[in-house]
């Protein structure tokens, strides 16, 4: 279904198999991103392959040290993870482990994370395949409106499209300026765009927003 994302599928494989997670705490949960690096060095493809073993390597460490709670490619290139951390730079260190990270094939953003609605559970085998709509919204450095409004119009909005319909999947948020993600069930980017063109944040100019389709293990977001 998507361009070279056989390496994220024995990614989700390896990362559940030590069955269901608990329920996540919000501190010293962080999110990356790993963004395609448009730089990158060009290698050999059996160094592209070598890269890639090491990288799977080091992220089936992270998960059985705990420290991994999900990971997905988005369509297009580059993808997601979530680490239970101690801090911030122990994040961004747990990161700068990956050798595909070392090897700037990635640009990374490391974020604190609270999750808002729903919860990060694990998958369980037998593992099912599914593709999310990934909404990330991005805080305007330049609103300086009524900020209060804002928080209040974010709450209502998240709390009533997850109370009237069934295809939110998750949210969770990187800072108190709305700024987050929200993962929703539905088939296209043009689906989940019209939805979130209804946030009172993004009408406002105080959000801006991007989507991508998110590839990864049924289970891994839960519904409490």
């Amino acid at each position: 279904m998507f361009k070279n994302l056989i390496s994220f599928l024995t990614i989700v494989f390896v990362l559940f198999t030590a069955g269901e997670l608990q329920a996540q705490k919000n501190e010293g949960l962080f999110f990356v991103f790993l963004n395609s690096n448009p730089d990158k060095p060009q290698i050999s493809d059996d160094e592209k392959e070598n890269l890639q073993a090491a990288h799977l390597a080091n992220l089936d460490r992270l998960s059985q040290e705990g420290k991994l709670l999900a990971a997905g490619p988005f369509e297009g290139g580059g993808g997601m993870l979530v680490l239970d951390s101690e801090n911030l730079e122990e994040a961004k260190s747990l990161v700068q482990t990956d050798p595909a990270v070392k090897a700037n094939r990635f640009r990374t953003e490391v974020l604190n994370f609270r999750v808002t609605g729903n919860d990060l559970c694990g998958a369980k085998e037998p593992y099912e395949m599914v593709t999310y709509q990934f909404v990330r919204l991005i805080s305007n450095p330049d609103y300086f409106e009524d900020f209060d409004e804002m928080f209040r119009g974010n709450r209502m909005f998240l709390s009533d499209l997850m109370n009237k319909n069934d295809f939110v999947i998750m949210h969770g948020a990187f800072s108190e300026y709305n700024d987050g993600i929200i993962i929703l069930d539905v088939t296209t980017p043009e689906e989940a765009e019209k939805i979130i063109k209804e946030h009172p944040s993004v009408k406002e100019g105080q959000l801006s927003y991007d989507v991508k389709s998110l590839w990864i293990a049924k289970g891994t977001f839960c519904k409490r």
